[in-house]
């Protein structure tokens, strides 16, 4: 029994700093992997319904719904909508092209200087 003691002692010193597992690990670029979905939604938000999903896909699902929820009383909710609610958010549709801009389509066959959705 005594000997297992010892076995289990010179294991249990055994960490994956001492074998030098951090050594390999700071070459993988794992943040860069991790993050790489969060990104990818964050670049896609138009606006701060999207920015709030993308919240709920990154943070635990605990702390997410305490801060969606107002934080208790709901007094912060309120003021964070209204102070989202004054900020424009411009679409980067057609950024970078220079005037003119031709818009002539054909709709139904018909010639149509400017298309309309």
């Amino acid at each position: 029994f005594k000997q297992q003691r010892i076995i289990y002692k010179k294991m249990s010193t055994i960490t994956p700093h001492k074998l030098g597992v951090h050594k390999i690990l700071k070459h993988i670029p794992l943040n860069a992997i991790f993050d790489a979905p969060a990104k990818r939604r964050l670049a896609k938000a138009v606006n701060i319904a999207d920015l709030r999903l993308c919240a709920k896909a990154r943070a635990h699902k605990m702390v997410f719904d305490y801060l969606d929820a107002g934080a208790d009383d709901e007094i912060s909710l309120r003021r964070g909508k209204d102070a989202y609610s004054e900020l424009e958010m411009h679409y980067h549709i057609l950024a970078g092209l220079k005037p003119p801009i031709d818009m002539r389509t054909k709709i139904f066959g018909e010639d149509v200087k400017l298309p309309f959705f």
